[in-house]
């Protein structure tokens, strides 16, 4: 089947799907960029995330329009740059024992929606501690389809090997995503956002938190699942052994871009979402799964979807995260 473009009329009909439950949007489609690292108690790491907002706040400074103050529980209003400006000086004097969250969203019109905004960007900066012992942070951007229509998914390369050498990576991925409404998304909206999973194996599922819940008794040298652009910082990289065996695996339709700190394996020359029912197949992500699956996180006990009976939510995770075997 011939591969899909992201035109700008295909670009515009992405921005508009909603995944609703009873008329309440639960989810969006679009691109995510989420990265996981260590050293997120560090007052560089944290210095270096604010960085990361700022360039955000440049590709989206007409749409910016709230954020969320460390330890509060309401939005404030976006004026300008003065809120990264306040994030700076959080990094500089929180301590190294209390985590630091942020939360930055572009809400239509500039007024608040109880709905995922498709402009927002997140992250969380902690350290370990007796109860999270891997102290593995975060960070987790969306765009818009009309936004890497318009400028090219170089945009996604070039911002995810330069946040992941900005950080003690871990692992990430880039590429066609459900967008969930940060901080609030809690699991249970699966059933509503599960078929959209099953019939586009290209769409990854964006929630840094429960992934790191359902992994934190591993070492944490494994990844979650594969998309367009799949980091590996070198503990995970290592590996899976030599890179140029690595590359001739892959073939020349999946480069590796090497940085400082690891590497980007990229599954063909643009992002898919495929579609299981019209048999669409992504020979180029199936490609990068199979090269990948040693490093592959399985180890489930609860599993990224809560889901309930008669589902299996561990059985419907691995299902998912399998997806390309």
């Amino acid at each position: 089947m011939a591969k899909m473009h992201l035109t700008p009329e295909l670009a515009s009909e992405l921005d508009k799907v909603e995944l609703s439950d009873d008329g309440f949007v639960v989810g969006r489609i679009g691109f995510a960029l989420e990265l996981y690292f260590l050293g997120g108690d560090k007052v560089e790491t944290r210095l270096a995330l604010c960085k990361m907002l700022r360039e955000y706040h440049a590709l989206f400074a007409d749409k910016i329009s709230h954020y969320l103050k460390v330890d509060a529980n309401r939005l404030t209003k976006a004026n300008g740059e003065a809120y990264l400006d306040y994030y700076e000086e959080k990094a500089r004097s929180l301590s190294p024992d209390e985590a630091m969250d942020t939360m930055v969203f572009g809400y239509p019109g500039k007024k608040i929606v109880d709905e995922p905004a498709s402009i927002s960007i997140a992250f969380t900066a902690i350290g370990p501690d007796p109860l999270i012992k891997l102290g593995r942070s975060d960070i987790c951007a969306y765009f818009p389809a009309s936004f890497v229509a318009e400028h090219g998914y170089g945009v996604l390369l070039d911002l995810a090997m330069r946040w992941s050498s900005a950080v003690d990576i871990l692992h990430g991925s880039a590429g066609y995503s459900v967008l969930f409404e940060h901080g609030i998304y809690s699991g249970s909206e699966t059933l509503t956002v599960l078929p959209a999973l099953k019939r586009f194996p290209g769409l990854d599922f964006s929630d840094p938190s429960s992934f790191k819940v359902d992994s934190e008794d591993s070492d944490g040298l494994s990844f979650k699942s594969i998309n367009w652009l799949t980091i590996l910082g070198d503990k995970i990289a290592n590996r899976l052994g030599d890179k140029i065996a690595l590359r001739e695996k892959l073939g020349s339709s999946c480069p590796v871009h090497e940085f400082d700190g690891g590497i980007v394996v990229q599954a063909g020359d643009e992002p898919q979402l495929g579609d299981n029912n019209r048999g669409i197949v992504l020979d180029d992500y199936r490609r990068v799964a199979k090269a990948l699956k040693p490093v592959r996180f399985e180890d489930y006990q609860l599993g990224l979807f809560a889901l309930p009976e008669p589902y299996d939510s561990v059985e419907e995770t691995l299902n998912w995260v399998r997806r390309f075997d």
